[in-house]
């Protein structure tokens, strides 16, 4: 994109959010807390839920603190499991931590027990009403709004209308390794930050992330450009309090002005390194154009798996059940969001296969990580289908080639899923994703020894070679913990397969985990 198309389309954005309205019912509703809480000199961390026609807005209201402070400057790590970091669900193999800015985090804290739980509940009722909700508010106040909306989200069905944040002249909240989870995630989406470039600080170590409304005076431009924010705002901040300003008049100063009375008389190399990085990433992304859109139907099965286990079942079991005898237009979407997927990377490795030596390495590092997520994602629902059919030997003859050809990319680049050794395993992936098809096949040997008298032996060194196999993968917490649901398929093998066995059999570690229940703490954080 050229400099003079993206400066317009800067402009044109800007226009858009400052005539929409939202800007202005967010700063109204901040003035109204804020005057009312001013006066009592509340210390505390204040939120005020508005009811409207069609929007719900929720302002957070926080106590000012001063720039310069080395608390101001301070960062919190987050890491480990759901009781010790609320934000757990952001944490990734690839990017297992990243830190928040600690003023934020402290009031978000304060909050949590007592306000937030219950907020969020509230606000999860109104978005499954359909109603709007505008989270918003000021400095630091809008920080925690921003910190609170990262976590409603997490519980956001991908089928409702999600929350917008709206903030004013607020401190950036994580560092970079949070910019990088969020970077072309539909999250930042979901955030609108108005800076004026005199006041909003920026703080050495903190990243932005979301759209921003950058405003000089009478001249706005409305970029999602990370690096642009940081140059414009990072040399101007002066004010030496993180506390109130006047947005109301900034916005009225702004709307007064005619659409092209504004130059955009910023230094016109920013735009330019704009202009730049936009060339670059649509380089970069001119094979994988497509990988933003199929992440929505990858949203869908996150949100699948975590259905099924509240209704006490693993996705993999749900699924067969629903393909053989569809009973709901969430299942037979859960279908159609498959089909999408596999086509998408059919077709990818199929170009990639195609690119010279040196391109076809670039595409596949940038992609690997995402292909293995969804090879343990759905091609478990895959194996559900092939057994249905009635077809046997999945791993050796009725495997598609493209799973077979992203494990070996993956290998091939030295790159491995994080072992979480000390996580909470909730939402794992199963690392070998072939991992039902060797339950099934130990089901059929489970089946065929209940007639067959000959050859017993035989069948019962392959279910020794198959519990041994999954011995392994619990050792090294590379199993999600969903297998051991009552109503699964591998706790079904194993009630038949305990029964085979006998008492008077040997024991090993893998039966005395099973018979002394040690599964129901399996994977927990340690």
């Amino acid at each position: 994109m050229g400099i003079y198309c993206l400066r317009k389309k800067c402009l044109e954005l800007g226009e858009l959010v400052l005539n929409s309205g939202l800007l202005h019912k967010s700063w109204n509703r901040i003035s109204e807390v804020y005057e009312s809480t001013h006066q009592n000199q509340d210390s505390r961390l204040q939120i005020k839920i508005y009811q409207e026609a069609i929007h719900t807005v929720v302002v957070f209201v926080a106590p000012s603190i001063r720039k310069n402070t080395p608390l101001n400057s301070a960062s919190t790590l987050l890491s480990g499991p759901q009781d010790q970091n609320p934000f757990h669900f952001l944490c990734s193999e690839k990017i297992s931590s990243f830190s928040i800015h600690t003023p934020t985090n402290q009031l978000f804290n304060s909050a949590y027990k007592n306000d937030l739980i219950q907020l969020k509940s509230e606000l999860l009722g109104l978005l499954k009403s359909k109603k709007h909700v505008i989270i918003t508010g000021t400095a630091i106040g809008g920080s925690v709004a921003s910190l609170f909306t990262l976590w409603l989200l997490e519980t956001v069905e991908p089928k409702l209308k999600r929350p917008l944040c709206i903030t004013f002249g607020s401190p950036l909240i994580g560092d970079a390794s949070l910019q990088q989870i969020l970077e072309n995630s539909l999250r930042s989406s979901c955030f609108l930050h108005v800076a004026d470039a005199r006041q909003t600080p920026i703080t050495q170590g903190f990243k932005p992330f979301g759209t921003f409304l950058v405003c000089f005076d009478s001249e706005y431009i409305c970029i999602d450009d990370p690096d642009a924010v940081t140059e414009l705002l990072g040399s101007t901040a002066y004010t030496d309090i993180l506390s109130w300003r006047d947005y109301g008049r900034v916005l009225d100063h702004l709307t007064q002005q005619e659409a092209g009375d504004s130059k955009l008389m910023i230094d016109e190399d920013v735009i330019s390194r704009m202009a730049e990085r936009a060339e670059k990433t649509k380089q970069r992304f001119d094979q994988l154009k497509k990988l933003n859109e199929i992440k929505i139907s990858m949203i869908f099965l996150e949100w699948y798996k975590k259905k099924s286990k509240m209704e006490k079942t693993g996705y993999y079991d749900r699924f067969k059940t629903h393909v053989a005898c569809p009973v709901s237009p969430f299942d037979m979407d859960i279908e159609k969001r498959k089909r999408e997927l596999n086509d998408y990377w059919i077709s990818l490795v199929e170009e990639v296969e195609k690119k010279p030596q040196s391109r076809k390495a670039l595409l596949k590092t940038r992609s690997l990580y995402s292909g293995n997520n969804y090879k343990r994602m759905v091609e478990p629902l895959d194996i559900a289908e092939y057994y249905l059919s009635g077809r046997t030997g999945y791993r050796a003859s009725g495997r598609a080639r493209h799973y077979d050809v992203l494990e070996k990319w993956f290998k091939a680049e030295g790159l491995e899923p994080a072992r979480c050794e000390k996580r909470d395993l909730s939402d794992l992936l199963t690392f070998d994703s072939c991992f039902w098809s060797e339950v099934e096949e130990a089901m059929l040997v489970i089946n065929t020894m209940k007639t067959q008298v000959v050859g017993r032996d035989v069948l019962m060194e392959k279910l020794v070679r198959f519990e041994e196999y999954v011995w392994d993968m619990i050792r090294k917490r590379e199993v999600s913990p969903e297998i051991f649901l009552e109503g699964s398929s591998f706790m079904k093998w194993w009630r038949e397969y305990k029964e085979i066995r006998g008492f008077s059999s040997s024991r090993s570690d893998f039966t005395e985990f099973m018979n002394n229940r040690m599964y129901e703490s399996y994977g927990q954080a340690c």
